[in-house]
């Protein structure tokens, strides 16, 4: 048999030859040894396609399970050259395996093989091939073995197919719930350094979630809200916040609100927000949770308001300077007047408690014309370096101080040791703080401690000087702060004229600086005035 050629055996030496090589690499079980196996039946029953071709590439043999894929084909064996039988897809392909195997004597293992059944349709196949060698090593032909794979293979392609139309699917989703402003499924790396605070609620309003924005935006700082009901919290109830997320659940579409006033609940502040609320639903429609999206709009709410206030206190001021000039000549003409009568009247006259009347009546009218004339405002020209610490030691605030001090007051100053300095009116400056040191005084009918304390502080806006004024008096109604710095708007009663917070407030601004007060009854009043400070 040796010197026979492969197409000249038998199919009962082919079979010989098969099983001599399975055992050759111990292909057989434990259980069933090389002599108890029927490897005829073997390799007719199983269902792989398992045939030998020989060098020239024509086929020797073939089991009979081809016939599953071809039964038109009858019962003859399956001859010719390889080429012949495969589909031309195929053809470049096979021709590289069979030069691989038979010239090069290179096993192939499990490889995805193409063909076609008779009704046209593809069939797909694991295809290993090894070459045949006789006992002097030769290689004689090539054995193949194709197992059947076309219905895993179908599943794959399908399940490749599905994922696309997934994924499409997935995309454009995402798409949809973007165009909507929903963030149902951002991922939380969007969420952690978006700009704006966004936090999620139940329907119940317990805080489920919220990014760093949130907290820099409600001043939480490394404090968790998280597990908070917020339709507890009275200051999302006074924004009315409670109504918008009421409305968000039963109409469940997005609501937005404008220019909230909130305060958190550190309570150390009031904020300006915008909000939007957006409902996410489950598989049945029903709102599972809110996310809530918040913009800090204080700052510039805060800057709106101020250019309207100034815009305001522009046009009184004009007014003001025109009146206050007009008015300056007659008061100065009274003043000349009224002492020259005095000083020809006698202390004992009757008329002369009217003429005392008079001046304190002449000094009000000429304190309200002056008044009025700041409102105006100083020109750049006007303005000067000054140093704060020389402001607060010298006249008129000195006197004030040592007057205070005789009449049993308490009041420290903290000054630093190298005075900052600002570009101010100096008058304009002294005449603000002498009036807010005095204020203190009248809000301590029984004594107390006044503080005035001055610092410099860096911003992300430049250096500022920061001068405090703290009073242990009786404190301002909370219903009366919102007007504090209105004009004509007063505390004191009627002898007061109501300008001189408002004064007060836009001589600092128009320094570039500004004034905040806090102050609650029985708690005292502190003012703070932050101005530009120049760099020395």
């Amino acid at each position: 048999m040796r010197d026979k050629k492969l197409k000249d055996l038998s199919k009962e030496e082919l079979i010989h030859i098969i099983e001599n090589l399975q055992q050759k690499y111990d292909i057989e079980t434990k259980e069933l040894l090389p002599l108890q196996i029927d490897y005829r039946a073997l390799l007719e029953a199983t269902s792989d396609i398992i045939f030998v071709i020989d060098k020239n590439g024509e086929f020797v043999f073939v089991n009979s399970a081809w016939k599953y894929f071809y039964p038109s084909m009858g019962e003859g064996p399956i001859t010719g050259h390889y080429t012949d039988n495969i589909p031309d897809i195929e053809k470049t392909r096979a021709a590289i395996v069979f030069n691989d195997v038979i010239f090069k004597g290179k096993t192939i293992e499990n490889e995805l093989m193409k063909s076609f059944d008779e009704k046209g349709e593809p069939i797909y196949f694991i295809a290993s091939f090894s070459p045949l060698k006789n006992s002097d090593d030769e290689i004689m032909g090539l054995l193949g073995i194709m197992k059947h794979n076309t219905e895993r293979h179908l599943i794959k392609k399908k399940l490749k197919a599905n994922t696309r139309i997934l994924e499409e699917k997935i995309k454009e989703l995402v798409a949809q719930q973007e165009e909507l402003k929903s963030l149902r499924d951002l991922s939380e790396d969007i969420i952690f350094n978006a700009p704006m605070g966004i936090f999620l609620m139940d329907p119940s309003g317990i805080m489920l979630s919220e990014n760093p924005a949130l907290k820099k935006i409600m001043g939480h700082g490394n404090d968790s809200r998280i597990g908070v009901n917020l339709l507890e919290y009275t200051g999302f109830i006074q924004s009315g916040l409670d109504k918008v997320f009421e409305q968000c659940l039963r109409e469940k579409k997005t609501i937005k609100k404008d220019d909230a006033h909130y305060i958190p609940i550190a309570g150390d502040r009031e904020v300006i927000i915008d909000v939007i609320m957006d409902p996410l639903f489950d598989e049945k429609g029903n709102v599972k949770r809110v996310i809530i999206m918040v913009e800090d709009k204080t700052e510039q709410f805060r800057v709106e308001k101020r250019a309207k206030r100034a815009e305001k206190i522009s046009s009184i001021g004009k007014l003001s300077q025109g009146i206050a000039l007009e008015l300056r000549a007659p008061i100065d003409k009274m003043y000349m007047d009224h002492n020259f009568i005095m000083n020809n009247m006698e202390q004992t006259s009757p008329a002369y408690e009217y003429g005392i009347s008079i001046k304190d009546q002449l000094h009000r009218i000429r304190n309200l014309s002056e008044q009025l004339l700041a409102l105006s405002g100083p020109e750049e020209g006007e303005k000067e370096v000054c140093e704060i610490n020389k402001v607060l030691l010298n006249h008129p605030i000195d006197v004030l101080i040592s007057r205070l001090k005789e009449k049993g007051f308490t009041v420290n100053l903290n000054l630093p040791e190298i005075s900052p300095t600002v570009k101010a009116t100096s008058g304009q400056l002294k005449q603000v703080l002498f009036d807010l040191i005095e204020n203190a005084e009248e809000a301590m009918p029984d004594k107390g401690t006044i503080t005035v304390s001055v610092k410099a502080e860096p911003t992300r806006e430049g250096e500022f000087v920061v001068i405090t004024l703290a009073d242990s008096g009786v404190g301002i109604p909370t219903d009366k702060m919102q007007k504090i710095f209105e004009p004509f708007f007063t505390t004191k009663g009627e002898n007061a004229t109501g300008l001189g917070l408002m004064i007060a407030s836009n001589v600092i601004e128009n320094l570039g600086g500004c004034i905040a007060i806090k102050s609650a009854p029985g708690q005292g009043t502190t003012f703070k005035i932050a101005i530009p400070m120049l760099k020395t």
